[in-house]
């Protein structure tokens, strides 16, 4: 398998492949933000796109190994999503298996990652609701899509990338919550309902004005629609928690979100899947301190300790809505809701 992020050798493959024509008149930038993948953007007079490939150890911390081929995951993860909301992802290019890559479009330029939007204080209901409105199409035409249902029948990386670094790893450190993260782990690998895209967060949305494109589909699967939906909006918590000051447009953010989405969805029972969101996202709120993969921007001890707090009850008591989880909440960061 070559090794893309070698600037040379990365440029004789583009040549060897007819990627390009020329080395010296080919921009090769290597992106940052990913923890899972090598991402290389090529810029040639012809044409530009991005070359994805898998890694076999995640940059973080905590020893954290993943198959490389959960690249064909994500590639044929996207050519669906071309399908079914081509608006709002970049195209599929092209494929090599034997060095587990693959390329698509890449985004106009001005493109930003929505994280870094929110991040800074810029709070946009349009993107959000484009964000929800996508996915809940794409939920709604893989849960009757029978070719679909066997092309992602594996929770193989979803194990690998999301229950255990995520889940387990917390019940292991909170062993009063032990049986509930069970419970709840047990249903998100029991469920079969759609196509889950397990990574649908801010930092995998870019936008561009008003136009969306989301990527990195490793982790697809088949499963729980409860985990994008509280996937998504727990990053709207997380950043009420570290921006105090804009907390309560991130917790509004959340619920819009959350209501455009479930009003839009038809394969299943709304007030089912609101439930179960709500203990779903409690997991994952909590997992992003004390998981493997804890968030980047939460770093002190107080904020930590009120996610952890916020999590408990959540997961203790029975909280069946986002408008009573927002109201809770705010409750705990002091703010009006």
């Amino acid at each position: 398998m070559i090794n893309i992020a070698d600037r040379k050798v990365f440029a004789e493959y583009l040549l060897q492949k007819n990627l390009i024509s020329d080395a010296d008149s080919t921009e090769i930038e290597q992106l940052g933000g990913g923890v899972s993948c090598e991402a290389i953007m090529v810029r040639s007079p012809q044409l530009s796109f991005v070359v994805k490939q898998a890694l076999p150890k995640l940059r973080v911390k905590e020893d954290w190994f993943s198959d490389v081929s959960r690249i064909v995951t994500e590639k044929d993860c996207l050519a669906f999503y071309n399908q079914v909301v081509p608006q709002a992802t970049p195209k599929l290019l092209f494929y090599d298996e034997e060095n587990y890559l693959y390329g698509m479009e890449a985004a106009p330029a001005g493109s930003e990652m929505w994280k870094k939007q929110l991040l800074n204080g810029r709070i946009d209901y349009a993107v959000a609701g484009k964000a929800a409105l996508a996915l809940a199409n794409v939920h709604n035409v893989a849960a009757g899509d029978k070719i679909i249902k066997n092309r992602f029948a594996s929770k193989k990386f979803f194990i690998e990338l999301r229950i255990d670094p995520y889940l387990r790893s917390i019940a292991k450190r909170h062993p009063a919550l032990s049986a509930i993260i069970d419970q709840e782990t047990n249903r998100l690998l029991a469920t079969q309902a759609t196509l889950v895209h397990g990574d649908y967060s801010p930092k995998n949305i870019l936008v561009n004005g008003q136009q969306i494109f989301i990527l990195d589909f490793e982790v697809a699967h088949i499963g729980d629609p409860s985990f994008d939906l509280g996937f998504l909006t727990n990053h709207f918590l997380l950043k009420a928690v570290k921006n105090k000051q804009w907390a309560l447009s991130y917790l509004n953010l959340a619920l819009y979100t959350a209501e455009v989405y479930l009003q839009k969805i038809n394969f299943m029972d709304a007030g089912l899947l609101e439930r179960n969101t709500v203990k779903t996202l409690a997991l994952l709120f909590l997992s992003r301190v004390d998981g493997k993969s804890p968030a980047e921007y939460i770093t002190a001890g107080s904020d930590q300790d009120s996610i952890r707090k916020i999590s408990y009850y959540l997961l203790q008591n029975d909280v069946q809505t986002y408008r009573s989880l927002i109201r809770y909440v705010g409750q705990e960061l002091k703010i009006m809701t």
